[in-house]
């Protein structure tokens, strides 16, 4: 499939965009949230913390994994915000 999509269409298709916390950053503020969709394995995580501590926002940030359970922590943080 991703070679026809190549052939067909473009490379620029199937590619990943180049990004990092300082440009998703640029695209957010405070009623644009980051909100990340993560494929099986993928973890940013430790990239989040890095920037936020980099950034002195480590008491703004509240990540949550949205697993069992965490539907009303995710609401209350919604709320709060």
């Amino acid at each position: 499939m991703t070679l026809y999509i190549i052939r067909e269409l473009d490379k620029f298709y199937v590619e990943p965009p180049p990004t990092g916390m300082d440009i998703l950053f640029q695209n957010i503020d405070p009623i644009t949230p980051l909100t990340f969709v993560l494929s099986q394995g993928a973890d940013p995580t430790s990239q989040l913390l890095k920037f936020a501590a980099e950034k002195q926002f480590m008491d703004k940030l509240f990540p949550i994994s949205l697993g069992q359970g965490q539907g009303p922590k995710a609401e209350k943080l919604i709320a709060q915000a």
